[in-house]
C-alpha cells in the first residue's frame, strides 16, 4: 500500500513511518520541517530501500493538490499542526491555521481520490478551555462534512500525552520528555500548580499501534486512544528521579491558567472498534526514555 504522513518527521509521524516501511509499504512524508527533522527520519531513509519520500512542504500550500494527484496514496494520516511551531496552544492564530491546513489535506485527498484520512487530535485540547478545544470540534465536523457530502472516509484518534525516544523537549509539549531530558542533565524541574494535576502516558510504539489499525477500521468515528490510568505530575517525576538517581524535589511553580486539573481517557471504543489496547507498562516506557537520552 502506499501512504502520505503530513508532520511526518516530528516524533509521533516519523515513528509511524518506521512501522510503515516495516511493514513493507511505500510512504510519503509532507513536512515543512519547522518543528521535524529530517534526522528523525535517518533509519528510514536507510533501511526504506527507496520506499520513503521526503517532501518539505507546508500542507497549506497549493502544491499539496498536485503532489497527492501524483503519489495516488491510499491513505493520508494527518498529524501536521502548529502547536509545536507556535509556542502557545491557545493562539487563535495558531487555531485557525490548524483548520486551513486541514481543510488543505481533506480537498487534496479528495482530488486524488484517497480512500481515506487518518487525523489525531489531543485529549489535553479536549479537556482545557481554551480555543483550541473548540478548534478539535470544528476539525472533527469538518471530517464529518467530507464524509457525508464526498465519501472520503476519515477515523480521528484523540491521543493523550504521548512519550518516548526521539522526543524533543524543547519542541514537544509532553511533560515526561521536560522531565527525563532536565533531569538526565541534572537541571532542576518546575512542577507547576500542586502537582496533584493528572495525565495519561501512553507510550509511543501503543500510539503508532492504533494508528495503524485505524487505517482499516472505525470509519466515521472518533475514537479515545490512551492507557485508561491516572498518573499525577509528582509521581512522574518521582518515578522519573529515582530512574535517574536524583533526589531532589521539584521546584514548586505557579499554576498555569491553560492548564487542565486531569486529562482523561477511556480506552474501551479502542478495543471495540479498532481492536487495539495498550501493551507497553508505564516503567517500561518511562525507562526507555531516559535510556534513549542518556546516549
Amino acid at each position: 500500500m502506499k501512504f502520505l504522513v503530513t508532520g511526518g518527521a516530528g516524533f509521533i509521524g516519523s515513528s509511524l513511518v518506521d512501522r510503515i516501511l516495516a511493514g513493507g509499504h511505500e510512504v510519503d512524508v509532507v513536512d515543512d520541517l519547522r518543528s521535524g527533522t529530517v534526522g528523525n527520519l535517518s533509519e528510514s531513509r536507510a533501511e526504506g530501500s527507496g520506499r520513503l519520500k521526503i517532501h518539505q512542504l507546508d500542507v497549506r500550500d497549493a502544491a499539496l493538490v498536485e503532489l497527492l494527484a501524483r503519489r495516488r496514496p491510499e491513505v493520508v494520516y494527518h498529524l501536521a499542526t502548529d502547536t509545536d511551531r507556535s509556542g502557545d496552544v491557545t493562539t487563535s492564530a495558531s487555531a485557525a491555521l490548524d483548520v486551513a491546513g486541514t481543510v488543505s489535506v481533506f480537498d487534496a485527498a479528495l482530488a486524488a481520490g484517497v480512500g481515506k484520512v487518518v487525523l489525531a487530535s489531543s485529549a489535553r485540547a479536549r479537556a482545557g478551555a481554551s480555543i483550541r478545544c473548540r478548534t478539535r470540534s470544528y476539525v472533527d465536523e469538518l471530517a464529518s462534512h467530507y464524509r457525508e457530502l464526498h465519501g472520503l472516509e476519515h477515523t480521528t484518534l484523540v491521543l493523550p500525552t504521548v512519550f518516548g525516544p526521539r522526543q524533543h523537549p524543547g519542541r514537544e509539549s509532553s511533560v515526561v520528555a521536560v522531565f527525563a531530558d532536565r533531569l538526565v542533565h541534572r537541571r532542576p524541574c518546575v512542577v507547576h500548580g500542586s502537582g496533584d494535576q493528572t495525565r495519561d502516558l501512553l507510550y509511543i510504539d501503543d500510539a503508532v499501534d492504533a494508528l495503524v489499525k485505524a487505517a482499516s477500521a472505525a470509519d466515521g468515528l472518533s475514537v479515545d486512544i490512551g492507557s485508561g490510568r491516572q498518573t499525577s505530575i509528582h509521581s512522574l517525576y518521582g518515578a522519573l528521579a529515582a530512574m535517574v538517581g536524583v533526589d531532589d524535589d521539584p521546584v514548586p511553580g505557579a499554576v498555569r491558567d491553560d492548564e487542565p486539573g486531569a486529562v482523561e481517557v477511556d480506552p474501551t471504543r479502542a478495543e471495540l472498534y479498532l481492536g487495539w489496547t495498550p501493551f507497553t507498562p508505564l516503567a517500561e516506557g518511562l525507562t526507555d526514555a531516559v535510556v534513549a537520552l542518556e546516549r
